[in-house]
């Protein structure tokens, strides 16, 4: 008998953090706000790279909602604590053609609190229905 097949959008995420990483605190503090509020995600709102690195290994977030230009690293940098992670860059302006080469959606500041919740919504399911094709193919 097959497996039930549940879509990837209406199984619950491995995790249910959500990792923000904006330099400017009242963006943060927003996110946060409109995120908690508005999903079933809890968020975390670290201010710099390097923090963010830390944090991604002590929480192995769902999903990065990052700014580009960041004290101490820039968003785009790679890191292992990162890889395999679904992110999402945010800024007024953003190197749009590497970004779509390396599959981190964008999000144009300024932002409106529906493009936010649909681009994480959008994110998370895509990146589910990925994971879970593939794990099809391993079977």
């Amino acid at each position: 008998m097959p497996a039930e097949i549940i879509p990837p959008a209406a199984q619950p995420p491995r995790s249910a953090t959500i990792l923000v990483v904006e330099d400017d605190a009242d963006m943060g503090d927003y996110l946060r706000e409109i995120i908690d509020e508005e999903t079933p995600y809890h968020t975390i709102v670290v201010h710099d790279g390097m923090r963010a690195l830390e944090k991604a290994q002590q929480l192995h977030p769902c999903l990065l909602l990052l700014d580009f230009r960041l004290p101490g690293i820039n968003g785009l940098q790679e890191r292992e604590e990162t890889r395999g992670v679904p992110a999402i860059m945010m800024s007024a302006t953003l190197p749009i053609e590497e970004l779509q080469q390396r599959g981190i959606y964008q999000l144009r500041k300024p932002m409106d609190v529906g493009g936010v919740i649909r681009m994480i919504t959008h994110a998370l399911a895509t990146f589910e229905e990925q994971h879970l094709y593939k794990a099809q193919q391993y079977h």
